[in-house]
Formats: C-alpha cells, sequence, structure tokens
C-alpha cells in the first residue's frame, strides 16, 4: 500500500467514525416539579418539593428502528437510550433502569409520545428497590405531521415526565410517586474528540502532500 492510498485509507475510516458517533442525539431538559408524593416515612434522604427546578437528559439514535407501525401508534426499537434526571440519579435511585421502550400514538387532532424505562426485583427483602420507572412524555396539539419517527426535536413539544418508586410487593402503589412539566429543552452539540480531529487532518495533509509529489 502506498502512501497515497494509506492517507485515503485513514480518511476513510475517520469520517465513518465521526458519521457514527453522529447518529447519537442528547437533549438536555429543565422541568419545573409539580407534584410530589412520599410514603416512604423518611427513607427518602432528599425529598423533592412542587416548585422545584430540576435537570434531566435524554440520549437516544437518530436513525431509531421501528417495530410496528399502525394508523393509531408506531412502537421503537429505543434498546440504546438512555434517560436520566440529576437529582433523583445523584441520589441512587436510578442505578437499575433498564430496557426502555417508546411509543407514539396518532390521532387528527393530537400527536403524543412516550419513552420509558424501568427496574423491578422478584423480592423487595433482596434489593433496595421493588420496582421503579421514569417516563418521559410529549404532546403536540396542533400536528403538522404523524410522529411515526421517534421525536428529534424536543423544543417544539409540550413535554413532561413521571418517576414512580415502589419499596414493596403490596398493591398500594408507590412509595414515591413525582411528575413535572419541561420548561425547557436544548439539544446537546456533539464535538468530535481531539485526538480523532488531530488524526483526519493529518491524514488530510498526508493527501495534500502526496498530490503535490505526483
Amino acid at each position: 500500500m502506498n502512501k497515497l492510498t494509506r492517507a485515503t485509507s485513514i480518511i476513510i475510516l475517520l469520517f465513518s467514525s465521526l458519521q457514527s458517533h453522529a447518529g447519537i442525539i442528547t437533549w438536555d431538559y429543565e422541568f419545573e416539579v409539580s407534584f410530589v408524593e412520599d410514603r416512604t416515612n423518611g427513607s427518602w434522604l432528599n425529598p423533592l418539593t412542587a416548585g422545584e427546578i430540576i435537570t434531566a437528559s435524554l440520549s437516544f439514535d437518530s436513525n431509531t428502528p421501528i417495530i410496528s407501525d399502525s394508523v393509531s401508534q408506531t412502537v421503537f426499537d429505543v434498546t440504546n437510550a438512555t434517560l436520566d434526571i440529576t437529582v433523583l440519579s445523584s441520589d441512587l435511585w436510578l442505578n437499575n433502569l433498564t430496557s426502555p421502550v417508546a411509543w407514539t400514538t396518532h390521532s387528527s387532532s393530537r400527536e403524543s409520545g412516550n419513552i420509558r424505562s424501568s427496574y423491578s426485583v422478584d423480592n423487595a427483602l433482596i434489593g433496595d428497590i421493588n420496582w421503579e420507572a421514569i417516563i418521559f412524555s410529549f404532546k403536540d396539539g396542533s400536528p403538522t405531521h404523524s410522529y411515526t419517527s421517534f421525536p428529534i426535536d424536543w423544543s417544539s413539544v409540550s413535554a413532561s415526565f413521571t418517576y414512580h418508586r415502589d419499596l414493596d410487593a403490596n398493591s398500594s402503589g408507590s412509595e414515591i410517586y413525582v411528575t413535572g412539566e419541561m420548561i425547557s429543552a436544548v439539544q446537546r452539540v456533539s464535538v468530535p474528540e481531539p485526538s480523532s480531529l488531530f488524526i483526519f487532518f493529518l491524514g488530510l495533509i498526508l493527501l495534500y502532500n502526496q498530490r503535490k509529489k505526483a
């Protein structure tokens, strides 16, 4: 392999790598807590209060595959999505959330959707959590199209969150129940790592030098 071919190969590989990272989209949110139910008898050390402003994030693949699609509902494969509410995860409440699912519901007057992640154990006595779930929801009351791909522009829809935590196996409901309304949503800008950019531009320089010598 001559130097020109080698430089070209480096550029192609790096471009492919940068393109693969570009598919991951992360949104950062601010929510205002609207309702808090705390029935933990004091075991929740830093409980939230209504009116408090909290931060959250959601990352997902912009090319999210569709599992099923119908006139009324679209279900997506969001296996690699991650949901986080900072104040709860810092309190070790969200360590185990797995298996996220997402779906949108279609109608002529409103489009809505949810992405949910949850975790459960068979016996509350063997773990700190019997069941917990976090749900990010959105609705568009004046839709111009059906959300048949997982929504990317969260700043253009009304959104909210719901958090449940059940500490026992009885049917009396969650010991912690929190809801909130979104007040801002900003898409995080993805910046390539400096080392990747350095190698990429080094490849360009090598290519340029080889073309000058040719």
